[in-house]
């Protein structure tokens, strides 16, 4: 065994060390050692006695020259010194609060009237959340206006319809707008081969213009899809989603008015204690203010179902007659009439073809 380990002491059956031959107990030595360490700081050498009783190194105080640490502030107890640099950030982690870069003075992370808001925000939503759950569960009365309520949900069908005429709009568009692309690119091969066989020379000719006349004419009943599609989107995601959120802010009025109703109820029905009593009078007051902020809205939501009501009789009549008369002058091989249509309700098209008024060896001028 190495020497630094010491030597081996014999041991009686209880443990205590045995004798020897001088009456006197035999204990392990370790024999004085020198340890040689290298000091990064200094090129010197130094060694360190393992014989003497150990000393703990002086710890450098850093911010308490004196070395004690027993008054050293604790979290939740603010020390009345000034930490304003003690963090980057500003941040004093006793007291609970923010210091200011420069002053150092301690102030509040939050100022008590906004607790107090979010406080009076958290009661009145358990409020609201409480009645709506209620009157889900058929626990609690209900505020019902049956003409208002049909003209909701009719409205909501309405919705649903126009969305699904929306949806089936836009795929004509997508599949019109890649049959053009197809009229394109066949003319411009029919075109191309005119010139590499002269046999086919005529025939050619007749074919590229006939695709040129159909490029051109769905041209103008692209401009004519699009735009009723623009209207319909314009009907279904503005103007009818502008009277769904009057409609939201005026059943959420209802369940506030409710709710305070429903409160009033209780307490009238309670034991008429005099907290009771001056607990009343509160409700009763904001009960007569819920009430005619519901009122109101309630007039508005059906001023909005008359305005929309009217605009939308109005947009899709117009609308739809274009529509039509686009779709007949296309098909029916009319181009006149669907250049009269496009001129009537201001639609604008791309010449996507220079030679379109050729219609001399057209089949469809000569169907005309």
């Amino acid at each position: 065994m190495p020497s630094s380990m010491g030597s081996f002491v014999d041991l009686n059956l209880d443990g205590s060390p045995m004798k020897n031959g001088t009456d006197q107990m035999v204990a392990p030595t370790a024999p004085a050692q020198k340890y040689v360490t290298f000091d990064e700081d200094e090129p010197s050498t130094r060694t360190y006695d393992n014989t003497q009783p150990f000393t703990a190194p002086t710890v450098p105080s850093y911010g308490n020259p004196s070395g004690n640490y027993g008054n050293a502030p604790t979290y939740g107890d603010a020390p009345s010194g000034n930490y304003g640099n003690t963090t980057e950030d500003g941040y004093m982690p006793s007291g609970g609060g923010m210091v200011t870069e420069n002053t150092g003075q301690p102030c509040l992370s939050m100022e008590q009237p906004k607790l107090e808001q979010i406080k009076k925000w958290t009661v009145q939503n358990y409020k609201f959340t409480k009645q709506l759950v209620s009157e889900k569960f058929g626990h609690s009365t209900k505020t019902v206006d049956k003409d208002l309520e049909d003209r909701i949900e009719e409205l909501r069908l309405s919705k649903v319809q126009y969305g699904n005429m929306l949806r089936e709009a836009r795929v004509m568009f997508a599949r019109f707008e890649a049959l053009l692309t197809t009229h394109h690119n066949i003319r411009a091969q029919f075109q191309t081969l005119i010139s590499h066989a002269p046999d086919l020379q005529d025939q050619l000719q007749a074919s590229a213009t006939t695709h040129s006349i159909l490029e051109k004419n769905g041209e103008g009943l692209l401009g004519a899809i699009k735009t009723f599609v623009d209207s319909l989107n314009t009907l279904v995601n503005v103007t009818i989603q502008d009277t769904f959120l009057t409609i939201k802010n005026y059943e959420n009025s209802r369940i506030e008015y409710d709710a305070y109703r429903n409160d009033i109820v209780t307490l009238q029905n309670a034991p008429q204690t005099e907290a009771n009593k001056n607990r009343l009078l509160e409700l009763q007051v904001i009960f007569e203010n819920r009430k005619q902020k519901w009122e109101k809205l309630k007039r508005d939501t059906n001023t909005k179902l008359d305005l929309l009501g009217e605009n939308r009789s109005m947009v899709m009549k117009t609308q739809l007659e274009m529509f039509n008369s686009a779709v007949i002058a296309y098909f029916s091989g009319n181009g006149d009439k669907l250049s009269e249509v496009l001129a009537e309700y201001h639609i604008k098209t791309k010449k996507s073809s220079e030679d379109g008024d050729a219609t001399t060896n057209s089949f469809l001028a000569r169907n005309e």
